[in-house]
C-alpha cells in the first residue's frame, strides 16, 4: 500500500509498505481524506521528535476494508472517521471516562503511525460512523470540532458572558462557532487579517489584531487559548476578570512565563483542555451534521497523495485554512 513517510524534518517521502491485517477487535480502513494539523506541522517542522520515518496523520475518514476477528458492530464499506486517540482501558481515567487523558494512551500520528497511508488498522471501538448525509471532506473535521467543543465546555457557562479566544486558527474558528451557540459574545485575536475576517464571518462580536496580547481591558469572563504560542498564556491570563477562568488548549513548544501573583489575586481559575471525549465528540458530529457549525467551508485546500509536500509547504506558509490530503478519489 502507499504510505506518506516523514523522513527527516521538512521532508516527505511516498513509499510502500504492506497493507496491515486487522487483529481481534480491530478494523481496517480505507483512508480517503486526511487533514492537516498543528500537530503534524509540529512533527514536520522538527519541533517534535518521532522515530524516523514515520507516517504523520490523525484526522482522517474513510471507509470499513476489512474487520478483525470478534468484531460483528461493523460491515465492511461503512463511511467512518475515527477516534485517533487511544485510551489503555485498564486504568482508572479510562474508567471514569477521561481517556483523553489516559498516562498510557497511545495516538494515530503521534506516538505511532498515523493516517497518510491508504490503509490504517485501529480499535474497532474508536472507528465513528459517520452521519447519514454527511461527506467524506466534512468527516475529517468531527476530530477538530471536537477539541473545540471540548475547550469552550471547559470554559464554563457561556450563555450571556463575554469570552476572548486567542487564536484564528483551525480549532479557535470552531470554538468560535461553538461559544457563540451557547450563547457567548465572542472577541477572536489574531494577528492574521484574513483569520479575523473569518472570524467576523462566523460570528465573533468583536476580532482584535494581536499587539503584544496583553493590551486591552482585563474583564473577560472566560479566555480560551488555542494559538499553542508560548506568549499566548500571559496574554490569556491578563485578559480574564477576577474570578474568570483561561482555558488552555493550545500546546506550545516553548514554556510560557506568567505572573502567579497576578492569578493568586484575582483569584483566577486557569486549566487544561486535552483533544476531547465521547460526548464532545459525539456533539461535534451531531453540529457538524445539522449544519450548526460550518466546518466544510474552513476547507481551502485539496491535494492528491503525489502532491503532499506541496500541501505540507503551502501550510508551512500559513495559507489558507484547512488543508486536505487525498489519499483515495471517492465519491462521498
Amino acid at each position: 500500500m502507499k504510505v506518506v513517510e516523514l523522513v527527516a524534518p521538512g521532508h516527505l517521502k511516498l513509499a510502500e509498505r504492506d497493507a496491515p491485517a486487522p487483529g481481534p477487535g480491530e478494523v481496517r480502513i480505507a483512508v480517503s481524506n486526511v487533514g492537516i494539523c498543528g500537530t503534524d506541522m509540529e512533527f514536520y517542522a522538527g519541533r517534535r521528535s518521532a522515530d524516523i520515518p514515520f507516517i504523520l496523520g490523525h484526522e482522517c475518514s474513510g471507509r470499513i476494508d476489512a474487520v478483525g476477528p470478534g468484531v460483528a458492530d461493523w460491515e465492511t464499506g461503512t463511511a467512518v472517521t475515527v477516534r485517533p486517540n487511544f485510551g489503555c482501558g485498564a486504568c482508572t481515567l479510562c474508567d471514569d471516562g477521561r481517556e483523553n487523558i489516559c498516562p498510557n494512551g497511545r495516538g494515530l500520528g503521534v506516538t505511532m503511525d498515523g493516517c497518510l497511508a491508504e490503509l490504517i488498522v485501529v480499535p474497532a471501538r474508536y472507528a465513528w460512523r459517520i452521519p447519514k448525509g454527511m461527506d467524506l471532506e466534512t468527516a475529517v473535521l468531527i476530530e477538530p470540532a471536537a477539541v473545540a467543543e471540548r475547550a469552550v465546555r471547559r470554559a464554563g457557562p457561556m450563555a450571556g458572558r463575554r469570552v476572548l479566544i486567542l487564536g484564528a486558527g483551525t480549532i479557535g474558528l470552531l470554538a468560535t462557532q461553538a461559544a457563540t451557540l451557547a450563547g457567548a459574545k465572542v472577541t477572536v485575536i489574531d494577528p492574521i487579517e484574513d483569520r479575523r475576517r473569518w472570524a467576523s464571518a462566523l460570528g465573533a462580536a468583536r476580532v482584535e489584531d494581536l499587539g503584544n496580547g496583553e493590551d486591552g481591558p482585563s474583564d473577560y469572563d472566560a479566555v480560551i487559548e488555542t494559538a499553542g504560542v508560548a506568549r499566548s498564556v500571559p496574554a490569556a491570563v491578563k485578559r480574564v476578570r477576577p474570578g474568570g477562568r483561561v482555558v488552555l488548549t493550545g500546546i506550545p513548544m516553548d514554556d510560557a512565563t506568567v505572573g502567579t501573583r497576578w492569578i493568586v489575586w484575582r483569584e483566577l481559575e486557569v486549566v487544561g483542555s486535552f483533544i476531547y471525549d465521547l460526548s464532545d465528540f459525539a456533539r461535534a458530529s451531531d453540529r457538524l451534521a445539522s449544519g450548526e457549525v460550518c466546518a466544510l467551508d474552513l476547507v481551502t485546500g485539496r491535494y492528491p497523495v503525489d502532491r503532499v509536500a506541496e500541501a505540507f509547504e503551502s501550510v508551512s506558509r500559513h495559507e489558507g485554512m484547512k488543508v486536505l490530503i487525498r489519499m483515495a478519489e471517492e465519491e462521498s
